[in-house]
């Protein structure tokens, strides 16, 4: 299988008034040619500053690389100058941002904002670049293909003048544009309802079999998970506490993180006056982040080694790791694997 995107010990921090932030600490990811990987993680442990970094997009004023590789197609994008990243940017990375209404220019029309990104990387079946017409008609034919109704009004409509959905839709279109090898969606369905939602991921989905892309799918939402990943990543604290394929994270979980995770979801089986359960506590200091387990203080199975070391690495198939003092050998506790 060809890894089209490979991070290698990943450290990044942001210098801020408080200290240094310590936002990822050492992660390791590998996202296969017309694969679905999803991070998943609670509001700051590091998922958005990952995807970010891919793209190179965090203000340099404030943030650091400390070490790491970013390999696309075997090119470390760490090495790149500025211009060449401009040039995969959008053209052979689409992102999809959280929020579409602050990804948007408000003063530009939609249509607009898409034949942007054409008229900057789109080519004709001649190899030349796309006229101002033929890009304002390609996004007119964007906005139909992501199924926005009336796409020729729309395409001169402001982003005030759209719906949420329809927003996501527009900024869906415009990171496909140039028909990118990898597609980047962080958080896609924020603040969605749920039938919008359902929609959004059907979309990219459709998109994503059409068109052969990779995806990297970041999100807090395991229906999310489900719903689309074939791969999946915990992040925790900066780390990748557990990784895995989706079988191995929803029915084999072996982090008590990820089952906490697992256990804050309603399910199909379950009784109906059975309460969700919530993960005691808040996510560490990461300008003082532990010597140890991230979630050593959190965690109802956790012991003195859990606090003062690291866990390693452990291997539990081909496919699934996890960082956990539990998988030792030695460790007389044993987190009780069930079925979901």
């Amino acid at each position: 299988m060809i890894v089209i995107i490979e991070i290698k010990d990943l450290r990044v921090s942001f210098h801020t008034y408080f200290g240094e932030v310590q936002a990822v600490r050492g992660v390791n990811l590998k996202l296969n040619d017309n694969d679905t990987l999803a991070i998943v993680g609670e509001s700051g442990c590091g998922k958005s500053v990952t995807a970010l970094s891919i793209m190179r997009i965090h203000n340099m004023e404030t943030t650091e690389f400390k070490s790491g590789k970013i390999l696309f197609d075997g090119t470390d994008l760490f090495k790149l100058s500025e211009k060449e990243m401009q040039n995969i940017r959008g053209n052979q990375i689409g992102m999809i941002f959280q929020d579409p209404m602050t990804a948007l220019n408000p003063s530009m029309t939609v249509g607009n904002q898409i034949a942007e990104v054409l008229l900057r990387h789109g080519r004709d079946a001649n190899a030349k670049r796309l006229s101002s017409k033929d890009a304002k008609e390609r996004a007119i034919e964007l906005l139909r293909r992501v199924k926005t109704p009336s796409p020729e009004r729309r395409a001169n409509q402001f982003p005030y003048e759209f719906s949420g959905g329809m927003l996501q839709r527009a900024v869906i279109a415009m990171a496909m544009a140039c028909s990118p090898k990898v597609l980047i969606a962080d958080e896609p369905t924020t603040a969605l309802d749920v039938t919008v939602q359902a929609q959004i991921l059907d979309l990219i989905k459709e998109m994503q079999s059409e068109r052969r892309v990779s995806l990297i799918i970041i999100t807090h939402d395991l229906g999310v998970v489900a719903n689309i990943a074939k791969n999946v990543a915990v992040m925790y604290g900066g780390l990748i506490v557990e990784s895995g394929a989706i079988g191995d994270i929803f029915y084999r979980s072996s982090h008590p993180y990820t089952r906490g995770l697992l256990d804050s979801i309603s399910r199909k089986n379950g009784a109906k006056n059975e309460p969700l359960r919530s993960i005691e506590g808040t996510p560490p200091d990461l300008v003082d982040p532990p010597a140890g387990c991230p979630f050593t203080d959190r965690c109802e199975y956790a012991m003195r080694v859990c606090k003062d070391h690291m866990p390693p690495e452990s291997a539990l198939s081909e496919t699934h790791l996890c960082r956990c003092w539990m998988l030792d050998p030695e460790c007389p506790l044993k987190l009780e694997r069930r079925k979901l």
